[in-house]
């Protein structure tokens, strides 16, 4: 017999909840974060992150949600996707109780039409960083969000996901100067990206004032190829 047990239902949260985006890309060798209005009236700044509520009518996951605030933005997909923080507190925002996901984004070097309200700051590279006033706490999520950057891309295949679809040698050793402020000589570059295991010749030349240079392409999903770290001062 089924024993009757008195109704132990919890009241739903009331802590606001929200996905950030810091979404990243190289410009004309400058890396740069995607901000939007700070429509707050206390907003000190003013600009901020990408930020949203969870729909789950649209959101099946976080990342949907992360997703769906970009395109408000920007037309360009994020070529990569991470999560890297979970906030919460009583006093980051003025509202109440407020709990936020941060992930980071990163977006190829493309053409891309972006909403009037998209505005992309400088932010320097991890050697001298430059950040953005920007409102609430994001100024702290964005630098999180790049030391994660600058601390992966000297072992993993995140700086291909910062160029367009195809990509020469040369155009790697740009993000990592575009980022870190410095870049490992071309033979190291050679060594660690022109394998067939992590990137593909697409056939093709991209020709300048100097000899041709072999397009490459990144062959599959390398999101979790990982190498010996570039610089001996990171370690």
């Amino acid at each position: 017999m089924r024993e009757n047990l008195p109704n132990t239902t919890l009241p739903l949260s009331t802590a606001l909840i929200s996905v950030d985006i810091v979404a990243l890309r190289l410009s004309n060798g400058r890396l740069q974060v995607l901000t939007t209005p700070a429509r707050h009236p206390k907003a000190q700044h003013d600009r901020a992150l990408p930020a949203g509520r969870i729909d789950p009518d649209k959101d099946e996951q976080l990342e949907h949600t992360a997703c769906r605030q970009l395109k408000l933005l920007t037309l360009a997909e994020p070529s990569w996707l991470e999560q890297v923080e979970t906030i919460g507190n009583s006093m980051r925002d003025s509202r109440g109780w407020s709990l936020t996901v941060v992930y980071f984004a990163l977006l190829r070097n493309e053409p891309a039409l972006d909403s009037p309200d998209a505005q992309w700051l400088d932010v320097g590279t991890c050697c001298k960083l430059q950040l953005p006033d920007l409102a609430y706490d994001h100024q702290s999520l964005l630098q999180s969000a790049i030391e994660r950057l600058c601390n992966k891309i000297q072992y993993t295949t995140l700086p291909l996901y910062l160029l367009p679809d195809t990509f020469t040698l040369s155009d790697i050793k740009e993000v990592f100067q575009g980022t870190l402020g410095k870049a490992p000589p071309m033979r190291s570059i050679r060594n660690r990206f022109a394998d067939e295991t992590v990137v593909t010749d697409t056939g093709e030349k991209r020709y300048g004032s100097n000899r041709p240079a072999t397009l490459y392409r990144l062959k599959g999903d390398n999101r979790h190829r990982l190498f010996n770290r570039l610089y001996e001062s990171t370690q």
